[in-house]
């Protein structure tokens, strides 16, 4: 039986970390939809400074790479209960934010990002549950 939930417990944490890399996928092509009209030479959104704002860009890069990093590291690596709370409370800040991102588009609409942000915010929705899941499974066993 101590198999059995050794097994389960080990699948339930791949799962986590493949969403992980799911939500890390789909906000890298979030960023590359953007980039696409320079294949056919047209304009893209510039500052009107000219300059890139680096602390935005800081931001969206431990938005975007580092928190899904140390979710996936969380899932594999974490054993313990505190360990599953951090991943929770890491997937819960994904959602929140890919929540809040979504939402943008109500006011500025971009059809490429039409397609992308609500599959980033429902595959970081099963994230959150899957995370929270895992951690009541954990104190249980």
């Amino acid at each position: 039986m101590e198999d059995k939930n050794i097994i389960n417990r080990t699948g339930r944490h791949t799962k986590i970390a493949i969403l992980w890399v799911a939500v890390m996928c789909g906000l890298t092509l979030h960023s590359l939809a953007d980039l696409m009209p320079l294949f056919w030479n047209e304009a893209i959104a510039i500052s009107e400074t000219g300059h890139a704002p680096e602390g935005l860009l800081t931001f969206m890069m431990s938005i975007s790479y580092l928190v899904p990093v140390c979710g996936i590291l969380l899932s594999l690596y974490g054993k313990t209960r505190s360990w599953n709370i951090l991943n929770g409370l890491l997937a819960t800040f994904i959602l929140l934010f890919n929540l809040f991102h979504t939402c943008e588009l109500f006011t500025d609409f971009s059809i490429v990002q039409l397609p992308l942000l609500p599959v980033i915010l429902i595959v970081s929705a099963i994230l959150c549950v899957m995370s929270w899941k895992l951690t009541k499974q954990g104190q249980k066993e």
